[in-house]
């Protein structure tokens, strides 16, 4: 079918993530996996300079096969030049803001100043802090701010770090961890140099993403050459374009159940 995204059957340990992960949310996921059966939707992959596939969105769903067992799954591959990327900040919620603050302070390598911009804790009340790391590199800097109080309350993720709109949405937050912008390039080498980025700050978008291929797990999980997978996964795509299962949506949408 012309057209149609890449998607290309990979071994999962091929897979460079730029950003550390969740235990929680890949528990979770492992578990709605396995209950279903299915790859829901492909892991969004480029390819760096080196040949690694780097992942843009998907650790979750990365990390979730990988505790099921599986050795391929579904990726992706986009061009690089057509990639936008944004930032998610988190909202903190189901403690107090000086719990929050006094989780961060804790930690040993970082140190909480009055003056200066993100990465930042807006606390609810009016406090800022600006986040230092003592001698380490920005990613391990943003790593150790979010493994302050990850696993410990609940994040909500926010496009817009200003405390109104966020009241309005969430009244028992505590405070918004506001991260710097990041670019492509950063993220690639955060994933080559293994110098991870903390989970679920990047948010990229992406032209003519594929949704809802729900490969079955069978097909993944056979002792079949990656090879021989793709070229189960083409038939199966061949067949669904012939039956007129693949759309191609021009307008925004909103996906209801992800």
């Amino acid at each position: 079918m012309p057209g149609m995204p890449r998607l290309r059957v990979v071994p999962l340990d091929s897979i460079r993530r730029h950003e550390e992960i969740d235990p929680l949310r890949v528990e979770r996921l492992s578990g709605r996996i396995e209950a279903e059966g299915i790859q829901v939707n492909p892991m969004v992959c480029i390819e760096a300079p080196g040949g690694e596939l780097v992942l843009l969105d998907g650790a979750t769903r990365t990390e979730s096969l990988k505790q099921l067992g599986l050795q391929h799954a579904v990726v992706q591959i986009v061009d690089p030049g057509v990639v936008g990327l944004g930032t998610w900040h988190h909202v903190v919620r189901g403690c107090s803001a000086d719990e929050l603050l006094g989780a961060i302070a804790a930690v040993p390598t970082l140190t909480l100043v009055a003056e200066g911009g993100a990465p930042q804790v807006k606390a609810r009340g009016g406090t800022a802090r600006h986040v230092l790391g003592d001698g380490m590199s920005i990613n391990s800097t943003l790593t150790a701010l979010v493994n302050g109080y990850i696993g410990k309350w609940n994040i909500t993720r926010t496009i817009d770090p200003q405390p109104e709109p966020v009241a309005a949405s969430y009244p028992d937050w505590a405070a918004i961890v506001e991260f710097p912008t990041l670019s492509v390039d950063e993220v690639m080498e955060a994933a080559v140099s293994d110098d991870l980025l903390p989970a679920g700050i990047t948010r990229f978008k992406v032209p003519e993403r594929a949704l809802r291929l729900n490969i079955p797990l069978a097909l993944l999980e056979s002792v079949n050459s990656a090879t021989d997978k793709q070229a189960e996964l083409d038939a199966l795509l061949d067949e669904r374009a012939r039956n007129g299962r693949i759309r191609r949506y021009e307008e925004p949408v909103f996906v209801l159940d992800d």
